[in-house]
């Protein structure tokens, strides 16, 4: 590997190397292009572990997916490497399964909920640190629906607001998803039987306390859960500005988010 100097500087491909910008750092680093052909990573049993883990990780990324349109109500208060980060918790839940040989691991939320729960979107401003107050949550699987109970908050006592902005309020989103399992060489996430719904409270004024409430969100499809579903809750709180017409807008960037419980 080797580094350009100042003076002379390039990104992109030039002949047999590659220059590009190293994360956390300014330097940029050239590489000479090469690697194994295509048909040898798909026959040749030195490749055969990395085979093994490129279709587990076909598995990872439908779930996923899976979980970013469970929190699409939120998800843009989630920061970019959400896609990523999930992939980190959904591999290890995949290591886990302990009936599959490598490469045909099948991935068993329904099975390990808690590795989910807590999750943060937002890395830089977690959803705990912004809003310290206990929250309640309760499932009901029979009913598909959720419960959640928000405290009393007082800024600057459990409600410690980074922004500056004068408003806010909450949105809540409950979703049901499915283990995947592999069938047939594809991983089915059972996309058909996803369900969602959700809730946004009124704007909040900033500086005055808010009062405890009390939310219930119930999905439309009367059909009855499956053990290998899982009810993903999620909540996030987004920061708002008043127009000179009153009008209230969401602020971009300002917020944070987190799947509150998974059950």
């Amino acid at each position: 590997m080797a580094t350009l100097e100042e003076g002379f500087e390039f990104t992109g491909s030039l002949g047999r190397y590659s220059a590009y910008r190293m994360k956390g750092s300014d330097k940029i680093v050239i590489r000479k292009k090469g690697g194994p052909s295509k048909k040898k990573i798909k026959t040749s049993p030195r490749f055969e572990r990395l085979r093994e883990n490129m279709e587990e990780f076909k598995g990872v990324g439908k779930a996923s997916r899976a979980v970013i349109w469970s929190v699409a109500p939120v998800k843009h208060l989630a920061s970019p490497r959400l896609s990523g980060d999930l992939s980190s918790v959904f591999k290890k839940i995949q290591d886990l399964d302990p009936q599959s040989g490598r490469g045909e691991r099948n991935i068993y939320l329904s099975q390990h909920r808690f590795m989910l729960a807590g999750f943060q979107l937002n890395k830089k401003h977690p959803f705990q640190a912004v809003v310290t107050g206990p929250l309640g949550c309760t499932f009901h699987r029979e009913t598909k629906s959720a419960v959640v109970q928000l405290p009393g908050l007082v800024k600057g006592i459990n409600l410690l607001l980074p922004w500056k902005h004068p408003v806010y309020r909450f949105s809540i989103s409950l979703a049901v998803i499915s283990d995947l399992i592999l069938e047939k060489g594809n991983y089915n996430d059972y996309g058909h039987e996803w369900d969602r719904t959700d809730l946004y409270t009124e704007w909040q004024v900033a500086n005055e306390p808010f009062q405890p409430q009390t939310y219930e969100l119930k999905l439309k499809d009367p059909g009855a859960i499956k053990d290998t579903q899982s009810l993903v809750l999620s909540i996030g709180i987004e920061m708002g500005t008043i127009s000179a017409y009153g009008d209230i807008g969401f602020v971009k960037g300002a917020g944070a988010a987190c799947i509150l419980a998974v059950g």
